[in-house]
């Protein structure tokens, strides 16, 4: 009997390089901005760009989850801005009749952050009940919020001297990792646990996949999608804490320039605009890639609105990349 020989298969370069093109991207910035900037990688720079990874950590958190469901929210910046002024305008409030900041603080954010999911379950249920598609509602929608922020203040405001020790928690650092990033990592994981780990994330990837389907097979699909704009919601107004208190004031634009740089994250991470398929720990990786173009232009003294340009970049190869195209009926929702 002739014995059979067995080949080892050839890796494939291409579907290696494909899956892992984020990673590589990252290293291809680092390696680019420290031509161009030798003190890129300095570890005063090193520790800033960490620190303002966390605020964009937290809003991907939200957003990945919206795009594995094949929809997308727009309006999830100006959502950010209108919890910024809102939390600060209710610290404000509360300062003359609380004595401890630190009460203040706490129930300031318990009632943002609840703001923050009512607003998501709002737009969630004009998106279900109403059947208007997430593009157009959630573009309704950051109309709607960028008023409501510049009717609660018009101009940006400083947290108050009496309140400024709330702050101070953002600045504790554990060797080159601040505590904004440790929290910010940890809403990953949490997120992560309950997409991957649990039914109701399997229901996620299911609806994106095939949402007729995850009808049939029983999934609460309606349910699902408010679940998870509301899930966005909380997400986009954590962020806008983290952003007052690294700030030490609110500013009713403060979220303007994030929409697009959480979808562009996200895209980059690997998550998939038409549904079905995405990871939240690759959406760490996509936030530091911007992040490090972000810090990167502002240290060589690009103009910052070439930055914007840059994100639109990103999502159109980040799409061209990963979008799938054997399928003639995965289509972007």
């Amino acid at each position: 009997m002739e014995k059979t020989k067995t080949v080892a298969a050839k890796p494939d370069w291409k579907k290696i390089i494909m899956k892992n093109y984020s990673v590589l991207v990252v290293i291809l910035m680092i390696i680019i901005f420290t031509v161009m900037e030798p003190n890129f990688l300095n570890s005063m720079n090193i520790v800033n760009l960490l620190s303002d990874s966390a605020p964009l950590m937290i809003m991907a958190a939200g957003m990945t989850p919206i795009l594995i469901l094949g929809s997308i929210d727009l309006s999830l910046g100006s959502m950010c801005s209108v919890a910024n002024v809102l939390m600060l305008a209710i610290m404000l409030g509360m300062k003359d009749s609380i004595s401890s900041p630190v009460l203040i603080f706490i129930l300031a954010l318990v009632i943002t952050l609840a703001a923050g999911v009512a607003g998501g379950i709002i737009l969630g249920l004009i998106h279900v009940k109403l059947k208007v598609p997430s593009f157009i509602a959630s573009l309704a929608f950051m109309s709607v919020w960028d008023s409501v922020a510049l009717m609660i203040t018009s101009s940006p405001v400083k947290l108050p001297k009496a309140l400024k020790m709330t702050a101070d928690w953002y600045k504790i650092q554990i060797g080159p990792i601040g505590l904004p990033l440790i929290l910010a990592i940890l809403v990953i994981l949490l997120y992560h646990f309950v997409l991957t780990r649990t039914a109701f994330g399997r229901g996620i990837f299911a609806i994106g996949g095939n949402e007729r389907s995850a009808r049939i097979a029983g999934i609460k699909v309606d349910l699902y999608k408010v679940i998870v704009f509301a899930m966005n919601g909380f997400c986009a107004a954590l962020g806008a804490m983290f952003l007052l208190v690294k700030a030490k004031s609110s500013a009713p634009t403060v979220g303007e320039s994030f929409t697009l740089m959480v979808i562009s994250a996200v895209v980059a991470g690997g998550t998939s605009l038409v549904g079905g398929s995405g990871s939240l720990l690759k959406s760490i990786v996509g936030v530091f890639i911007i992040s490090i173009i972000k810090n990167g232009m502002n240290m060589v003294g690009v103009n910052v609105y070439w930055q914007k340009v840059v994100y639109g970049i990103i999502i159109l190869l980040a799409v061209a990349i990963s979008v799938d195209r054997t399928s003639r009926s995965r289509i972007v929702k």
